[in-house]
């Protein structure tokens, strides 16, 4: 497959694209169209969130950047290799090879240990599982002493570091992260946003989170917002109250904006 330019890592200056992305939930009388010809280009090592009000396609869109669902129009490339082509094996095998994934509730194994959950994608995706680079990972994200715990065993602030450390093990080029705070008090979310931006700042990921909260979003390089399925607008910088003023003027930018990338 044809690949973009790569940057001195090895991998693309352009984590992600979208290009015409449209996805219509149900049929004839009751379609949906959840996402309207979406187009946006993310550039590798960035932390990106996306906001909209409930029903914007903030979901479907993490759903069909990440692979999880197939787009009805539209491509989507990840590290310059566009995924949206082959077969559902092709597909799974492209995510695990390129892609992290952080829930809101987390999707910890229970019969797992912290170790066990943390190198499962390894093992999902045939990879040889190094235990030392587990170890040093969750470590870095402070459970070095929580190893052999199972998850009814943690906090959920902890459950939540357990799952950065799953994606970050895999090396992937992108991190998804749905509302990864959503379930979180104020101290255990800073914490999780924290080590999301030193997944950036320090490991060079990408990452792309879906989140309602104006807090978290400031966390960000940017922002994306969303309305109606469409991409209506996008801050750079963001602070806590330029998040939540965009957020209260959504309805007005919807029929503004031109539809092109933003």
């Amino acid at each position: 497959m044809r690949r973009t330019g790569r940057t001195e890592h090895g991998g693309t200056a352009e984590a992600l694209r979208l290009v015409g992305v449209t996805k219509v939930h149900g049929t004839a009388d009751n379609a949906v169209t959840a996402l309207d010809d979406v187009s946006l280009s993310l550039p590798t090592g960035t932390f990106t969130a996306v906001m909209g009000p409930s029903g914007s396609g903030k979901s479907t869109l993490l759903q069909c950047a990440a692979g999880l669902d197939r787009p009805d129009r539209g491509k989507v490339l990840v590290d310059g290799e566009e995924m949206t082509g082959g077969s559902e094996a092709a597909l799974t095998k492209f995510r695990r090879q390129r892609i992290g994934f952080v829930f809101q509730q987390y999707n910890l194994l229970p019969t797992l240990t912290v170790l066990q959950n943390t190198t499962l994608p390894l093992k999902l995706a045939g990879r040889r599982v190094d235990k030392g680079l587990a170890r040093d990972v969750l470590g870095r994200v402070g459970l070095a002493g929580r190893l052999d715990h199972r998850p009814d065993q943690l906090s959920g602030g902890q459950r939540q570091r357990v799952a950065i450390a799953r994606a970050l093990v895999t090396e992937p080029r992108v991190i998804f992260a749905d509302e990864p705070t959503g379930a979180l008090d104020t101290r255990s979310a800073g914490e999780i946003l924290r080590l999301l931006r030193e997944a950036v700042d320090v490991h060079g990921r990408t990452v792309v989170m879906v989140t309602h909260d104006p807090v978290a979003a400031s966390s960000a390089d940017s922002v994306r917002f969303l309305a109606d399925g469409r991409l209506v607008g996008r801050m750079t910088d963001p602070t806590v109250d330029g998040v939540a003023e965009r957020l209260a003027h959504l309805g007005d930018l919807v029929h503004s904006e031109p539809r092109t990338e933003v």
